[in-house]
């Protein structure tokens, strides 16, 4: 009994770029899925936008002092707006998939 031998038996090639392609061309989003993939482009350029309105102070003129000399990108501003996106993104993509599913379900129980 060879642990490399039972390794190769089930060993799997991974899928080809052009199969992964056509999966996922050939999946119909619904209006959830693509309002998310929509919101989530949207966010991904209002996070660039808002770190570069909202700069961070990158250094001050003095120990005591209350005025930036420097400013910088918000780049914690900018994960911050990222971050709640893609969190409400995958809650509206999850929302969509969840109704995708119950259609699913509803169509085949309707067959009956």
């Amino acid at each position: 009994m060879n642990m490399f031998d039972d390794i190769s038996s089930e060993k799997k090639d991974l899928p080809k770029l052009g199969n992964v392609v056509s999966d996922v061309s050939s999946y119909n989003y619904n209006f959830y899925e693509r309002s998310a993939v929509v919101i989530g482009i949207i966010f991904f350029v209002l996070g660039i936008i808002l770190g570069n309105i909202f700069p961070a102070c990158g250094s001050s003129s003095s120990i005591y002092s209350t005025q930036c000399s420097d400013t910088v990108f918000n780049f914690s501003l900018t994960l911050i707006v990222w971050f709640s996106s893609f969190i409400l993104c995958i809650f509206i993509f999850g929302l969509g998939q969840i109704i995708d599913l119950l259609n699913r379900i509803y169509k085949k129980i309707d067959k009956i």
